[in-house]
């Protein structure tokens, strides 16, 4: 979230890294296979310096994909990048898919960069893309409780995420009572300036 300081900051759970993950590696084992098809198809040809790159391509992609599961790396990206920039150039020239190549390489920390969300007295903050702000005079309630966050908002739309870590029940008493102060004093201040 951005450097801005918050009264209570709490990170959700994101259930989406498994998916990410088993689709990064399937683009990656296609993207080896297609390196590993087209240097053994260029190895006897004039083309030979080509069949070489292609190979390194698809060894640094598959020594990638190693390092992430032993846990020496903690994205995709870098292997995504190296090889959609190499799908721009001969003897592949598969622009487009070296276009998605290098956006998923670009938006892959994104997908699994938590999400938060922070409180202050001036309101609720979120950091999607874009973040996303909401006044207190927007919400009807907010609870923490049992590990999910919930925002009632007056528009009837209902937030409602687990969060990431186990939070203290006093912790959870103290985030409540500040939420519910908050509300209370964005209602306050409504009422006085109608009249």
């Amino acid at each position: 979230m951005a450097q801005k300081e918050y009264d209570y900051l709490v990170t959700l759970r994101r259930n989406i890294d498994r998916q990410v993950n088993t689709v990064a590696v399937i683009l990656l084992v296609i993207s080896i296979c297609i390196f590993l098809y087209t240097g053994a198809r260029l190895l006897g040809t004039a083309f030979q310096k080509h069949a070489i790159i292609c190979y390194i391509i698809a060894a640094f992609s598959g020594l990638w994909l190693i390092l992430k599961q032993l846990g020496k790396v903690t994205y995709y990206r870098l292997a995504f990048l190296v090889s959609g920039a190499a799908l721009f150039f001969p003897p592949f020239q598969l622009n487009w898919l070296g276009i998605l190549f290098l956006l998923i390489g670009l938006l892959e920390k994104q997908a699994k960069f938590p999400q938060e969300v922070g409180f202050d007295a001036a309101g609720i903050t979120t950091n999607a893309i874009p973040n996303r702000f909401y006044s207190w005079k927007d919400v009807t309630n907010v609870v923490l409780k049992g590990g999910i966050l919930t925002i009632d908002f007056k528009s009837n739309k209902l937030y409602q995420k687990e969060v990431q870590n186990s939070v203290s029940r006093e912790l959870e008493q103290e985030f409540n009572a500040f939420c519910h102060s908050q509300i209370e004093k964005s209602a306050t201040i409504n009422i006085d300036s109608a009249d």
